[in-house]
């Protein structure tokens, strides 16, 4: 559908609201209709919800005012029940309570005499609270005493003796477990600051926790000692015992301890600790009792076994295996 312009002739589209050829304003004053009638029907909505919330007001005031009256009067006579405080001979029954130790059998007694006064007793069962304190002592005795002949004074202060006494518990420390130390791989190798050992064998062999295999060291032409054994420790320890099995007969040994991370350079440093003296091995297995000697520490970081003398030409040494206690 198209339209005309009324001006110049113009065929335009019904949507177009200006001539392209003259620029008149195409939009009739009943196009602007629409817009009214909208405008219209908002005001006419609105006016429907306003008549509908004055309706329901209004019905909501009526609710209340019918409900309000159909409210029967208050007859439960009120008053009544405050006027029991006046009353002071209900005062005397509460030493009463505290006999009885159950709340609620004197509260029974109460309201048989005093029908209108449920809840007065209630108030002077207050003062039964300090007889509760007879639970931690002796103090009991006397409540027994007043009420049944101290039977149950005996049972809540401890027959009405003295005081309860709590004893400390002393908890002794655990001496440290001992047993046999197990090494691992890399803990022991050879200790030869001077170059001795014309061949070291396997190292390994001697704390491998089998006597199947062995160490074997030979020495160079000429030497028979000045080198031994090192076991290595992550953390400082204390060894009772060490076992030295051997088919090295005529074997002497020294037994050292430092406490230093590292090494000193020889067996003649200050900073190594005898804690075994000087013995000769049998063909077997050799117990070496360890001790702290000259007053020094009794854990160690390192322990040497160190061979003061080989026999052998060339000197050789043959370990089975080394084991430690603490």
């Amino acid at each position: 559908m198209v339209r005309v312009c009324d001006r110049c002739g113009t065929v335009c589209s019904t949507d177009q609201e200006w001539c392209l050829n003259c620029g008149v304003r195409m939009t009739e004053a009943t196009q602007g209709l629409p817009g009214l009638r909208a405008a219209g029907l908002v005001v006419a909505l609105a006016v429907l919800l306003a008549g509908g919330a004055a309706a329901a007001s209004y019905a909501a005031l009526r609710g209340d005012a019918r409900s309000a009256a159909n409210v029967p009067a208050d007859t439960t006579g009120a008053p009544v029940a405050q006027a029991p405080p006046a009353t002071a001979p209900v005062a005397p029954v509460a030493p009463v309570a505290p006999a009885a130790t159950t709340p609620t059998t004197s509260t029974t007694t109460s309201t048989a005499k005093k029908p209108a006064t449920p809840a007065a007793p209630a108030a002077p069962a207050a003062p039964a609270a300090p007889a509760t304190p007879p639970a931690s002592g002796g103090g009991g005795g006397s409540t027994g005493g007043s009420t049944g002949g101290g039977s149950t004074g005996g049972s809540t202060g401890g027959g009405g003796g003295g005081s309860t006494t709590t004893t400390p518990t002393t908890t002794t420390p655990r001496e440290p477990t001992s047993g046999p130390v197990v090494f691992a791989s890399g803990q022991g190798t050879i200790y030869d600051p001077a170059g001795h050992a014309a061949n070291k064998g396997e190292e390994g062999n001697a704390i491998d926790g089998s006597t199947g295999s062995s160490w074997k060291v030979v020495l160079n032409e000429g030497q028979s000692g000045g080198l031994g054994y090192v076991l290595d420790f992550d953390d400082a320890t204390a060894l009772k015992r060490l076992t030295v099995n051997t088919s090295t007969a005529g074997l002497k040994i020294k037994v050292l301890g430092t406490t230093k991370s590292a090494l000193p350079p020889d067996e003649l440093d200050s900073n190594w600790d005898t804690i075994a003296s000087e013995r000769t091995m049998k063909s077997g297995r050799n117990a070496v009792p360890l001790k702290a000697v000259s007053g020094a520490k009794s854990k160690y970081r390192h322990v040497l076994v160190l061979f003061t003398s080989i026999p052998g030409d060339p000197a050789t040494a043959v370990i089975r295996e080394f084991t430690a206690s603490s």
